[in-house]
């Protein structure tokens, strides 16, 4: 009697078990696409497009030789076109603007500040100082006298490079004040820079723009080459600060740079 209890109640179980189990979500996947947004360090798609430097092919010219495709023969022959300053230091100096072309006296505090204005990630202040001191060339602007713009010494732009001084250069951090942008001192910027480091004998500059500023790098002599882009970071967290012992080796370097506050 036992045994047919027991043999039924397996009867009715077994179409039980046969049936499909419905299959879990793994909650780990699902929430995979949300964490991953949300990691630091995430990149977005799409990035910046590279340019180079090929100067100004210009017209037809048959007494210099110039003509649609010179820029090519410049780059193959290793000799890059001094780009032209549209507008003189003079200039400039009359509406209020100075170019320096050092480190010395630029206040760290106040690019972080010009940084966070135009929405570039932020930046330890120690690490910025060795980047400014490890920089090959620099172009950086300030307000010469008190307007309604800009107080009198303001750092108004700066746009730098990094090289190995002879073969390729890359340019970094051009920026300028919201309050001074659409005045041409951006391209004043570059227009000095790009024109040190072609003077330095440098044949390949290169750059990586924002997709909305690429046609005024294309005004300026620059030209998309196709090289597989930089990804854009997305988050705006700081580095951590350098150990104390690289930071004390990097000092002799940053003498002229000013660490904190306005001046």
């Amino acid at each position: 009697m036992d045994c047919a209890r027991g043999l039924q109640r397996v009867a009715v179980r077994a179409p039980l078990a046969s049936r499909p189990v419905p299959r879990a979500r793994c909650r780990c996947t699902a929430a995979a696409p949300a964490a991953a947004a949300r990691a630091p360090g995430a990149l977005k798609v799409p990035s910046k497009p590279r340019l180079t430097f090929v100067g100004f092919s210009g017209a037809v010219d048959g007494a210099s030789g110039r003509g649609p495709h010179s820029w090519l023969r410049q780059r193959l022959s290793g000799v890059l076109p001094l780009p032209p300053i549209t507008r003189s230091d003079e200039e400039f100096r009359q509406a209020g603007v100075e170019f320096l072309s050092t480190a010395n006296g630029i206040c760290v505090a106040e690019l972080c500040e010009l940084f966070d204005k135009v929405g570039f990630p932020r930046r330890d202040p120690e690490r910025l100082k060795v980047a400014l001191c490890n920089t090959h060339r620099m172009v950086w602007a300030r307000a010469t006298r008190q307007s309604g713009n800009a107080r009198r010494g303001e750092l108004l732009g700066i746009a730098r490079a990094t090289s190995d001084g002879a073969l390729t250069a890359t340019v970094w951090d051009v920026a300028v004040t919201p309050s001074w942008q659409r005045a041409g001192l951006g391209r004043g910027l570059m227009e000095r820079l790009t024109r040190a480091l072609v003077e330095d004998g440098i044949p390949s500059i290169s750059l990586y723009a924002e997709p909305q500023v690429v046609e005024l790098y294309k005004r300026l002599g620059f030209k998309e080459d196709g090289v597989r882009p930089l990804p854009v970071q997305t988050f705006r967290k700081a580095a951590p600060a350098l150990p104390a012992g690289q930071q004390a080796k990097q000092q002799p370097c940053l003498a002229g740079i000013v660490g904190g506050g306005r001046r």
